[in-house]
């Protein structure tokens, strides 16, 4: 694949939130699995796990934690997007790939005790490379997900035997995309690229994070 081929199906890639009934097949779970398995990680640690939930009582088990999860966050928030997200499309994915990480993996860091942010990195930035891995993959094949996380991870470790210490990262429900969504706004890339130093005119203000942070769904996400 040419580098215009992949960037043509970065530039596809959408997170999806509709789904069709149709079963996703046994083959393009394995080929997901195995574009997360040639993730690059740290030191070669491979600090993830993938569970494939197809039980429809398991996922409504997952359901009722996102319920509680936004109910939480509703409490804590209010903006535009929220008052009427559910998250109900959990239970039209026919699959949820769950992504575990192990985060003793963060000790095989040569950072570790050095310098924690970038230790940290041996644990977050593996399980990640290996995410987006997946989702490049899940777009190829033609199918969608959205990389989820409006759950209670500690919830749902139990009736899916996940030990401790081991995380839940979040989830990508799988499915046939019963929705088309248009590329969301891009930052040009002269406004983050720097030569030798940051300039530090490109820095984005506070008042844009702060607008981000009060309607991160808003109009104001073509400013960041």
């Amino acid at each position: 694949m040419g580098v215009e081929s992949l960037l043509a199906l970065m530039q596809k890639r959408r997170s999806i939130r509709a789904f069709k009934p149709e079963p996703v097949s046994d083959e393009s779970i394995a080929k997901i699995i195995e574009a997360g398995r040639w993730a690059p990680s740290s030191a070669n640690s491979q600090p993830w796990d993938f569970l494939v939930v197809r039980d429809p009582i398991t996922k409504e088990k997952i359901q009722s934690s996102v319920q509680r999860c936004i109910s939480r966050i509703k409490e804590l928030r209010d903006f535009p997007f929220l008052r009427t997200f559910t998250g109900g499309y959990m239970l039209e994915a026919p699959v949820h790939l769950v992504v575990i990480g192990d985060p003793r993996f963060r000790y095989v860091s040569m950072m570790h005790q050095v310098e924690e942010n970038i230790e940290q990195f041996a644990f977050w930035g593996s399980v990640s490379m290996a995410i987006q891995n997946m989702l490049l993959a899940i777009t190829a094949l033609g199918l969608g997900t959205a990389v989820f996380t409006n759950f209670f991870p500690e919830e749902v470790k139990p009736f899916l035997a996940i030990p401790d210490p081991l995380r839940i990262v979040c989830i990508l429900p799988l499915g046939y995309p019963n929705e088309y969504r248009e590329p969301r706004p891009r930052r040009p890339a002269d406004s983050f690229t720097h030569l030798e130093r940051y300039d530090s005119s490109k820095m984005r203000s506070d008042e844009i994070i702060e607008r981000a942070h009060r309607d991160p769904y808003g109009e104001q996400v073509k400013e960041y």
